[in-house]
């Protein structure tokens, strides 16, 4: 009580004064290490004797993150300190400067902090008290890249450099720098606030986009970081081609994929040439494809067989595969209006000789045929021009690729029974009944049909019980009359053809 009534009473009996404290800092951020320094000067309007202190204090933050200016934080004032104390004599109105020591920031600085001057006489009683402006101590330094983009090929070597600064604006003296890209860190010198670096680029680095993390720390506790974009440019390496199966029958169908791939084994997306050529080296398409596309190829019935050549391209990749296509050797057999037809349903020509048996109840014909049939053609035999008039069983031997057709008109059950008891039998016997009990005319030409007759009396007369073989003097005569009989029977109507061309050709002659 008494110390404030002598202050009152000091003030009523001091004249009335102007003074005026003036406190600026050399910057307006601070990292931790840096020394702040102040200029401070006073002035009074009448002279003094006394003291002037000077004071800092900190909004330090609860929560310190060096992310990025954007993050919110909350500030406490939690630290104060009297750092200057110093007796002045100040003459009046004449500005007087103070000679400020230089104060080093320190991690409980880090925050919002500003400088109190005042003026204190030597009872301790301050005449004038004044602030300076707000500054701010932090432990965060700025990368600055030279490029903050880079686009390489991989095993390209690139160059990481830059700047690094403290947060005024200073070069850094010297700091550890670490540079990271994937899995991989260099450790460099940063000297007068300098860093570069070369790095060679893996041969299989991915495609596409990188970071490339630059941090720096210096022995103060200062850090920062700042991350570069590198984006890899894909180099198509590869061409992959899948397939359903790389063996296949005539016919059948292909499933292909045709895949691009970069050096790191990833897919690129780019349009493929596809290419399948023939044993024999013939284009059986060509296609643009997409890469990873799958397409689907049937093959022809009748593809030629061995080995096709599928090839996919990329500029100057390409990458062949082969596809083997089945040999099958095979023709369908069937029976129509008098006739046998004979389709080649393989992929290579048909060469065979084939033996039909043509049956009646009393006796077999064999028809002998050379056969010779390109794939998909038809051969055809008309088997009237073949055999004499009659009711035939059709039948031909059970070969390898051969497939009869045995068809018929009005089939019961009954008949669907004997088919497969006279199939069984057949295959009992090796042969296969082609048709059953169909009628077959005569259209042999005029020779066959008297070699056929001949054939058959021969057989009648010379054979063990014939009648020559009893009766030896008649031969001569028998086979006269039977050679006459012949020619009148199958060669009359030639014979009556020709007289009577040679009369028209008399009487044009008499007219003339």
């Amino acid at each position: 009580m008494k110390k404030g009534v002598l202050f009152f009473l000091f003030i009523l009996i001091l004249p009335f004064a102007f003074a005026d404290i003036t406190i600026t800092t050399d910057q307006n951020i601070y990292n931790l290490g840096n020394k702040i320094k102040a200029s401070a000067s006073v002035l009074q309007s009448n002279n003094f004797e006394g003291l002037f202190k000077l004071a800092i204090s900190c909004e330090t933050e609860k929560s310190q993150s060096f992310s990025g200016p954007e993050n919110s934080q909350e500030f406490s004032r939690n630290y104060k300190l009297q750092y200057f104390l110093t007796p002045i004599s100040l003459e009046a109105n004449f500005r007087t400067a103070v000679n400020v020591p230089e104060l080093v920031a320190t991690e409980s600085m880090l925050g919002n902090c500003k400088i109190t001057g005042d003026i204190v006489t030597n009872d301790n009683i301050v005449i004038e008290e004044k602030e300076s402006n707000n500054f701010g101590v932090t432990n965060q330094l700025f990368v600055l890249p030279v490029k903050s983009k880079v686009t390489a090929f991989p095993s390209d070597k690139i160059l990481i450099s830059g700047v690094l600064n403290e947060a005024f604006g200073n070069n850094v003296l010297k700091a550890s720098t670490k540079i990271s890209l994937d899995n991989y860190s260099h450790i460099i010198d940063t000297v007068d606030g300098k860093f570069n670096l070369t790095i060679k680029l893996q041969k299989n680095i991915k495609s596409g986009k990188h970071a490339i993390e630059i941090s720096a720390s210096d022995s103060k506790n200062n850090f920062g970081s700042y991350p570069i974009e590198l984006e890899v440019t894909a180099i198509p390496t590869s061409i992959n081609i899948g397939l359903s199966s790389d063996k296949l029958l005539p016919g059948s169908k292909i499933e292909i994929i045709a895949s691009l791939y970069d050096q790191a084994g990833d897919l690129i997306n780019e349009s493929l040439d596809l290419e399948l050529t023939d044993p024999a080296g013939n284009k059986v398409f060509r296609k643009i494809v997409q890469s990873s596309e799958k397409i689907d190829y049937e093959f022809s019935q009748y593809a030629e067989p061995e080995n096709y050549i599928l090839a996919s391209t990329y500029k100057n990749l390409i990458t062949q595969t082969s596809i083997n296509i089945t040999t099958i050797r095979e023709v369908k057999i069937k029976y129509e209006n008098e006739t046998v037809f004979i389709e080649n349903i393989g992929n290579v020509p048909f060469e065979d000789e084939l033996t039909f048996i043509l049956e009646s109840e009393l006796k077999k014909y064999p028809v002998i045929k050379k056969i010779t049939i390109e794939p998909s053609k038809v051969m055809s035999i008309d088997l009237s021009k073949e055999m004499p008039l009659g009711v035939y069983d059709v039948k031909i031997p059970i070969k390898e690729g051969l497939e009869p057709i045995k068809e018929k008109v009005e089939e019961t059950v009954q008949n669907i029974v004997e088919t497969a008891q006279e199939s069984l039998s057949s295959l009992l016997q090796q042969e296969s009944v082609l048709a059953a009990n169909v009628t077959i005319h005569d259209n042999r030409p005029f020779y066959k049909k008297i070699t056929g007759s001949l054939s058959s009396i021969q057989a009648r007369l010379v054979g063990a019980n014939g009648l020559v073989a009893k009766n030896p003097i008649l031969a001569p005569t028998i086979l006269l009359v039977i050679l006459l009989l012949l020619i009148f029977r199958y060669g009359r109507k030639l014979i009556m053809r020709m007289i009577k061309g040679k009369k028209d050709d008399e009487n044009k002659n008499q007219e003339n």
